[in-house]
């Protein structure tokens, strides 16, 4: 087996499945990523049993063949070498791996590649397809709100839901909550609800391309393909929470505030908030929004005031500071809509602008100190 590749451009694609390669397995087979070579094109998988990503590069190749490589050995070569070209001759019979630059030569010592676990048959019950920046932007907007509590495996993934022509997506923490609505020009094919991990989502958001990726789902699992690459992740099979039920629907007190302001001001004040609670307060009369924050434990305060339009009678509500920071910094719109009700109840965050209707975000508040 041989070929020569760029060493950036093999470092690039081996960066897309170098998130997929555990970094200690009871199976150390996982740990390698496997290369096939089949005239020039060069097709790097790697798994975890539950995740499995293949991202194919052109090279110029001499000899086909099939090898496991040690992922992390491999990855820091190529991370050290400059832009220059990679020479690998490999012999499958003993699997030995020479790799030579202009300046260099290194060796190691691969797997037999029948020993790597092939990726999961997949028969796909339906299909559609999506813009990759609309996904890329999807996963970058839910995957922040995600549970990592592993009592709650339905929290540590998205839910996707096929509405007619609507794909939604939603994520939530307990006390975050993110739903996202991006219609398509056909009606989805998609019968089930699925609830997809985090983790595959964020590999996948780094790993896709311009132009569309299709998305086909069986039973079990969920595969992305986007070129000649491809991802394979395995569904959560638990069923997710009942989120419209958290949903008020009563929020009638709107403020309008600047974004950018907003995020600023919160950073700054949040500085002197309780490090256990990260609590800050909110009050907020016809034209004017108070942040304050106050840590008891080590005597420091802290408050700012910006310009806002409220609808309603003056209000006192606390947040979390982090939270806060995390939905507004997921939003992209100049302004952003607070709607409330009561300072028990949940606060719904939304874009003013094109995404108003698309984009809605949820945050819980905190009670205040007395």
């Amino acid at each position: 087996m041989k070929f020569t590749a760029n060493s950036i451009e093999l470092q690039r694609t081996l960066n897309k499945v170098g998130g997929v390669v555990p970094s200690k397995s009871t199976m150390p087979i996982l740990e390698n990523i496997l290369c096939e070579l089949l005239g020039n094109m060069l097709t790097l998988t790697a798994t975890d049993l539950a995740i499995s990503l293949t991202v194919s590069l052109q090279v110029r190749g001499s000899e086909d063949g099939r090898i496991a490589i040690p992922a992390k050995r491999l990855m820091d070569t190529m991370k050290s070498l400059p832009d220059t070209s990679t020479t690998f001759s490999i012999d499958t019979g003993a699997n030995k791996i020479k790799i030579t630059t202009e300046n260099g030569e290194y060796g190691l010592t691969g797997e037999t590649a029948k020993d790597f676990p092939p990726v999961p048959p997949f028969k796909g019950t339906s299909e559609f397809s999506i813009d990759s920046n609309i996904l890329r932007g999807l996963i970058h907007r839910t995957t922040f709100a995600v549970s990592t509590d592993e009592l709650r495996p339905a929290m540590m993934g998205v839910l996707f839901q096929a509405k007619d022509t609507d794909l939604r997506a939603v994520s939530t923490d307990g006390h975050r909550l993110v739903r996202l609505t991006y219609r398509q020009q056909k009606p989805l094919t998609m019968k089930k609800d699925i609830v997809i991990p985090a983790k595959a989502l964020l590999i996948l958001g780094k790993s896709i391309d311009e132009g569309d990726t299709a998305i086909s789902v069986s039973d079990t699992h969920v595969k992305f393909t986007f070129g000649p690459s491809f991802l394979v992740s395995r569904l959560i099979d638990e069923t997710y929470p009942t989120y419209e039920a958290v949903i008020p629907a009563e929020n009638d007190k709107q403020m309008t505030v600047k974004r950018d302001d907003m995020i600023s001001s919160i950073r700054r004040v949040a500085l002197y908030a309780s490090a256990t609670t990260h609590q800050i307060r909110f009050d907020i009369v016809k034209s004017a929004l108070q942040i304050t924050a106050q840590d008891l434990d080590f005597g420091g305060e802290a408050k700012e005031t910006i310009p806002c339009t409220f609808t309603s009678d003056a209000l006192e509500i606390g947040f979390n500071s982090a939270y806060l920071i995390d939905i507004l910094s997921h939003l992209e719109s100049e302004q952003v809509t607070f709607r409330f009700s009561t300072p028990t109840r949940a606060g719904i965050v939304a874009p003013v602008g094109s995404d108003s209707d698309t984009v809605l975000m949820l945050v819980m508040p905190v009670r205040l100190n007395t």
